[in-house]
């Protein structure tokens, strides 16, 4: 049965969500756990040892884990026979409501992975060149402006940077080759 155009997919539940965010905030919990037992996690005469508040914050992680899964999954198994349509269970709050639909999470995407592609290229390239590039594209995909008026934008943008960082403030951002090469270090 396909969905009606106006329906829209949901690609992931809420309940999963919040299920595989106690995994991962209990795992972070158990690795700081672990980690701070290389340490003195007990009080002595100076005070508490370097492991003491890492030991037990990891320990508070892991039970607000558990907590949080059994609180899932007995709401779950408390819920009464609920709406008859997919779009009343769509808008009725609970552990099995759709968290995103694939037209979301395509909007999230369209924002998270230009921003990884700045941070991975600011490394060999600084920061000038690729955030240039970055905010020209999201100009143009986000903002529906033509190239012309992206490209010119965003290259004031970051002569504005530039000027203020470098030469008010004094505090040097990372450059790369474009600017060594123009003697701009």
């Amino acid at each position: 049965m396909t969905p009606a155009p106006s329906e829209e997919i949901p690609v992931a539940s809420r309940r999963t969500l919040e299920i595989w965010t106690a995994a991962a905030a209990g795992l972070t919990g158990a690795i700081v756990t672990v980690e701070s037992l290389s340490h003195d996690i007990g009080w002595n005469e100076t005070g508490p040892g370097s492991g003491y508040f890492p030991f037990r914050v990891g320990l508070l992680l892991i039970g607000v884990a558990i907590v949080r899964v059994l609180q899932v999954v007995t709401v779950e198994a408390r819920l009464k026979p609920g709406p008859t349509t997919d779009t009343e269970a769509r808008l009725k709050p609970g552990p099995t409501t759709a968290f995103v639909t694939r037209e979301e999470l395509g909007r999230s995407l369209s924002v998270f992975w230009p921003t990884a592609a700045l941070v991975v290229a600011m490394y060999p390239l600084g920061c000038y060149v690729p955030s240039l590039v970055y905010l020209a594209w999201m100009m143009r995909r986000h903002g529906g402006y033509h190239w012309g008026k992206s490209v010119a934008f965003a290259a004031a943008v970051m002569v504005a940077f530039f000027l203020i960082f470098e030469l008010w403030f004094s505090v040097p951002l990372a450059k790369g080759p474009l600017e060594a090469a123009l003697g701009l270090y």
